[in-house]
């Protein structure tokens, strides 16, 4: 089974329920998971990790949210090489903003930059067309994770 990261990056608490809700479904899954409410790059960068699961919301005016930020800007300015690392998205945002779910599209094009293996394709949820993240996450994980 696989060591599992999940990375959270949230602002009101969804992309957090999210998150708990895949390390919980993964660890049932007899994953060795760890869940990193404020992820830096020590944590996630380790010989040991061999997926990521980020799941994140946005905030402000496209921005990645607080908790998830110093992450982000460590990865960027130390350009580890992750090319053994697999790794998913979720993206939560709401569509009546023109940056849409963009710290979950930055935190992709930043895993790609650093050599990691997509699984799947992101999950984006749309707050304006659902009010229950949960149940749109639920079986993409379970599909995502099959591809581990």
């Amino acid at each position: 089974m696989a060591v599992i990261k999940v990375v959270v990056g949230s602002v009101y608490g969804n992309a957090l329920d999210v998150a708990e809700m895949c390390s919980q479904k993964l660890t049932e899954l007899q994953h060795s998971v760890e869940l990193l409410r404020n992820p830096q790059i020590d944590q996630v960068v380790t010989t040991e990790t061999e997926v990521v699961l980020i799941c994140t919301s946005t905030t402000g005016q496209g921005e990645i949210p607080n908790n998830l930020l110093p992450l982000y800007d460590q990865l960027k300015d130390q350009l580890p090489q992750m090319s053994t690392v697999k790794y998913g998205v979720i993206a939560l945002g709401d569509s009546s903003y023109d940056t849409f779910a963009e710290a979950g599209y930055l935190m992709d094009g930043l895993m790609q930059e650093l050599k990691s293996q997509r699984v799947g394709d992101n999950l984006v949820i749309d707050a304006c067309e659902t009010m229950a993240p949960l149940e749109e996450a639920e079986p993409w994980l379970l599909e995502w994770v099959k591809g581990l």
